[in-house]
């Protein structure tokens, strides 16, 4: 779905705010590369999108009959009760799917991360793909199989699942402006890199005593 062909509807502007270019979206809830609430935002703006399309279509009908084109007779009069019925069930149709577009969103921007994760929250592989990316990745889409695969510039395949936590948690990032067919950059964000030097610090530990002998004399005081 492109921008051209996705009619406006009045939760775009918000949604583009909160999760980026909708077609963006759309393209990655058709291939499965979402998590659970943004697939449920992607299929609940559709929906709208669709929705919005026949309050579009029914006001043009009846703009249409009303424009003086047709002589007021029984035949038009009914055709504008139906129309004005259609129009009243498209609009009440219109506003469910705008509420349950409006609730996927604000589950979305309650599952954004507003930190870095903490350890316990991604695990030892997560970290190992975290590091394997580090140097730089491509996502692609095979042409024949449609398969979705993460390599990083070593040539390692990256697990999908592991790279979808890492983007969901806002540690690696790729580049949507090029198709996946193409090719995706994948980077590390700076929460990531931060998160990744992280792992590698070495724990503070503080400097072992030894133990003096029972009976020994006290150590020398230091000469100031």
């Amino acid at each position: 779905m492109s921008p051209r062909e996705t009619p406006v509807t009045a939760m775009d502007g918000a949604i583009e705010q909160t999760v980026g270019e909708l077609a963006v979206l759309h393209n990655d809830h058709l291939r499965g590369l979402l998590p659970a609430e943004r697939a449920e935002l992607a299929a609940a703006h559709q929906d709208l999108v669709t929705a919005e399309s026949a309050v579009t279509y029914h006001r043009d009908v009846l703009q249409r009959l009303s424009s003086g084109t047709y002589p007021v007779d029984a035949t038009l009069l009914e055709r504008l009760r139906r129309t004005v019925h259609d129009l009243t069930q498209a609009t009440t149709a219109r506003d469910s799917q705008h509420t349950r577009t409006a609730a996927a969103l604000e589950a979305v921007k309650a599952a954004a991360p507003t930190a870095a994760p903490a350890d316990n929250e991604l695990t030892a592989h997560d970290f190992a793909a975290l590091l394997s990316l580090a140097a730089g990745a491509t996502m692609r889409e095979h042409l024949l199989t449609h398969r979705i695969s993460v390599r990083t510039v070593q040539g390692r395949l990256v697990d999908l699942p592991a790279f979808q936590r890492l983007e969901h948690h806002g540690l690696v990032t790729r580049d949507t402006s090029r198709v996946l067919t193409v090719g995706q950059p994948v980077a590390l964000t700076e929460t990531g890199r931060k998160a990744l030097l992280g792992t590698r610090r070495p724990a503070a530990t503080n400097p072992v005593v030894p133990a003096r002998p029972a009976g020994a004399w006290p150590a020398a005081a230091r000469q100031r």
